[in-house]
Formats: C-alpha cells, sequence, structure tokens
C-alpha cells in the first residue's frame, strides 16, 4: 500500500447557531479518530489527539454494557487456554509451546483484541538469535505504526508509556522493530485484522456502539449529579435589560454553556446581581414531560445499540439479564451459544492463532493449535466434525491413549459426544 494513501476519519461538521435572539446551544457532535501522518514525526498518529486509545479504554470503564459485552467475549476467545491437538506425538513442541505462551499473556493479548481491535506480542530472541526464548504481552496503547516504506511494510513500532505526554521529539519514545524486519533481540508481533480503507491501525469491531456506549455513560453521570444537586430542573434564562450585539450575545452563551452545560453540571445553581427587580433575569424551569420514560427508552436504547455493535446473539451469554428468563429459553440459549461461538469467536481466534503460529513457525514448532472452547459440552455443534481432531477442537476433550481405557469421567463425556453426534 502506498504510504501516501493513508486512511483518515473526517470529522461532521457541527450545528451552527441560526442569527436571531433566542439561540440554542448544542452539544458536541461525536468525532471518530484520525489515522494521520504528521511530516515532524517517525510515527502514525491514533487519533486526533493521538491518545485514541485511551478513548476505547473510557468507553469500557463507564459504560456497564459495553463492559459486559467486551469481558464476555475476550473470555470466549481465551476460553480454557491454548491447546494442540498434536500433543501425544509431539509432546517436546507442547511443552514448549506453552513455555512461550503463559496464561497471562494470552489473556492479555484476547482481552486487548477485542477491546482495542489490535494486539501485539513481544517476542525475545536468544542471545545467538537462533529461537525465540520468550513471548511478552505489550499493552497496544503503548505502540504506534512507524511510517511505511515505499513497499507499504511496516518494519517497526514506537513504544511510550503515555502517549499524551510525548511530543515532537523521540524523548521517552523507544523503537521496537517489527517482526522479521531486523536483527534485533526484541521485536512486536502485531495483531490486526485486515479492514477495507484502513492500514496501520484497525477499528474495533464494535465501532458502531461507541456513541451508544458513551450516551450510556451520560445518562448516568447525568442522574448521579442531579441527585446530588437536588434534583433541579433544566433552565430558561431570560435577561430582561436590552438586547446585546451579536458578539456579545454570543459570549454570554459561550459563557453560560461552559458553566453549566453537560451532564456533570446537572443542578448546578445560578447566582444574580440586579440594579433593580424589573431589570433582572428572569430564570424559568423547563420541565421535560414524562422525563423517566424517555430517561428509560435511551437507557433500554443505549443497551441494545452496544449489544447489536458487538454482535451479541443473546445478552445472557456475557451476563446481562433479559426479560425472557433463562429457564423458558433453554433451547433459544444453546441456539444463541452455538451461533455465537462460530459467528463471532472464532473468527477473533482465528486472526490470534494465526500469529502464534508464525511465531512458533520460527521455532521449528508445528503444531494444529486451537483455543478451549468455554461452550458446555451439550452445546457444542458437531454437525461437521468427522475426525477425532475435529471433536477435540470442537469440545477441548482429548481421548485417553496412554491408558487405554477412560475414568468414568471420561466416560461419560464420550457418551455426551456420541450422543450429539447420532443427533
Amino acid at each position: 500500500m502506498s504510504r501516501n494513501k493513508i486512511n483518515k476519519y473526517k470529522k461532521p461538521q457541527q450545528a451552527k447557531a441560526k442569527n436571531g435572539k433566542v439561540h440554542v446551544v448544542n452539544f458536541s457532535s461525536y468525532t471518530k479518530p484520525e489515522v494521520k501522518e504528521v511530516y515532524s514525526r517517525d510515527w502514525i498518529e491514533y487519533g486526533e489527539d493521538n491518545n485514541y486509545f485511551q478513548y476505547l479504554i473510557d468507553r469500557y470503564n463507564g459504560s456497564p454494557t459495553n463492559n459486559a459485552a467486551i469481558n464476555g467475549i475476550a473470555d470466549m476467545i481465551y476460553g480454557k487456554g491454548l491447546d494442540a491437538i498434536d500433543e501425544e506425538g509431539n509432546k517436546a513442541q507442547h511443552d514448549e509451546m506453552h513455555e512461550l505462551f503463559s496464561k497471562k499473556c494470552l489473556k492479555s493479548v484476547c482481552y486487548d483484541y477485542k477491546m482495542m481491535g489490535n494486539a501485539a506480542f513481544q517476542v525475545i530472541y536468544s542471545k545467538d538469535r537462533s529461537r525465540i526464548a520468550q513471548v511478552e504481552h505489550i499493552p497496544i496503547q503503548t505502540l504506534r505504526a512507524e511510517k511505511a516504506d515505499v513497499n507499504g511494510n511496516i518494519k517497526a513500532y514506537y513504544y511510550s508509556n503515555d502517549w499524551s505526554k510525548v511530543s515532537s521529539s523521540k524523548k521517552n519514545v523507544k523503537r521496537i522493530s517489527a517482526f522479521g524486519f531486523s536483527n534485533d533481540n526484541i521485536e512486536i508481533v502485531y495483531i490486526k485484522p485486515y479492514k477495507a480503507g484502513f492500514f496501520y491501525y484497525s477499528p474495533v469491531d464494535y465501532q458502531g456502539g461507541l456513541q451508544y456506549a458513551e450516551l450510556e455513560e451520560e445518562i448516568a453521570n447525568y442522574h448521579i449529579n442531579n441527585i446530588q444537586n437536588g434534583l433541579a430542573p433544566s433552565m430558561l434564562i431570560n435577561f430582561n435589560n436590552g438586547v446585546p450585539s451579536e458578539e456579545e450575545r454570543g459570549l454570554i452563551e459561550q459563557r453560560i454553556y461552559d458553566k453549566f452545560s453537560g451532564s456533570s453540571n446537572a443542578g448546578r445553581f445560578i447566582l444574580a446581581f440586579n440594579d433593580s427587580k424589573e431589570l433582572s433575569a428572569s430564570i424559568e424551569p423547563v420541565q421535560l414531560s414524562d422525563a423517566h420514560q424517555q430517561y428509560q427508552f435511551l437507557s433500554d436504547e443505549s443497551m441494545k445499540k452496544v449489544m447489536v455493535s458487538h454482535r451479541i446473539v443473546s445478552p445472557m451469554l456475557v451476563g446481562i439479564k433479559d426479560s425472557s428468563g433463562l429457564g423458558n429459553n433453554a433451547e433459544e440459549l444453546q441456539t444463541a451459544s452455538v451461533l455465537m461461538d462460530n459467528t463471532v469467536v472464532r473468527p477473533l481466534q482465528v486472526t490470534i492463532l494465526d500469529e502464534i503460529e508464525e511465531i512458533l513457525k520460527f521455532n521449528g514448532i508445528e503444531l494444529d493449535i486451537y483455543f478451549k472452547t468455554l461452550q458446555p459440552l451439550e452445546f457444542t455443534d458437531l454437525t461437521n466434525a468427522i475426525s477425532e481432531a475435529e471433536i477435540e477442537k470442537e469440545t477441548g476433550v482429548k481421548k485417553d491413549s496412554e491408558a487405554g481405557s477412560e475414568s468414568s469421567d471420561d466416560e461419560e463425556i464420550s457418551e455426551e459426544v456420541d450422543k450429539n453426534l447420532k443427533e
């Protein structure tokens, strides 16, 4: 890809106030991140302030629905951990794989990948660089891509613990080569899915739900501040001492907006000093009819839209209770679980597994790897599983070939697998 064709988001135009004596103050429009190349810097910025990953973290911390969805799907991606089908014939390779990739490392990468849309491994080579000695997770928010070369290759990433404090200089910024582009002892394996129109960074798969995650935050923030400040209603402010010039009206409007607008300013009071009662500013409460119903609608709508953006088939799969009840929809829940596992979780796993296989290949490790599923055995879809290897991938259950016989628990599992196959 040409380095000149860098994807950029455009900001939506702000609504302009109309000329007149009555002004309506509009909230700021939601702005998507910019991926931009700055001439004086060697890295590509992500977001208007080069801190878009922090925006995603804030949406995760502030929205309960977004938080539950990310946690639930990240857990599903990791499942019960990394495993391989060829364990019996390649025990040494299997053991080396688990030495390279710790549970903590893999869990963190799965979490980053779901939450940030990108993730990264830090590979550490042996002294003679003949093999990879260690693999560690590196927080994705600490990395920025280097400008691509003329062939479209990203040869390095820049590391900083806090990009909000980084200026145009390289102070407190460290360059780390990308995997396969250097002879350094440490390299970065950057994981990102293909998205049309994107090159340096990939947007999150729930990009369309971020506005609603932020709305959910603001609703909660508004209610908290309003309760703490006495449940004061919104106000209509009239100035009775003549009509000022357009410039003065704009200045007054901006000062009132800065001081009283926003969910964090709900319930603030206004203190006014006047020469006389006739010239005093009048403040009239603006009561919102059926306010509780409107806020309930916004709350419900935000939750639904966030779940749609995450492609959650049933909210109960990520720990969100719906009105139908688990007992009455057991069969529907099973169908939803299988559907989500195949259409949402597996594709996310594949991208991570592809990069893990590249790392293992450097050490000469050839294994058929997979993440052991969290799916209950009775929910497992074995329709297309023909061989024992495919059954193992679907269920995470291994055949006990060494002992020649199975334990009572394994017998129950095998019977359940056979039953599912027959069905």
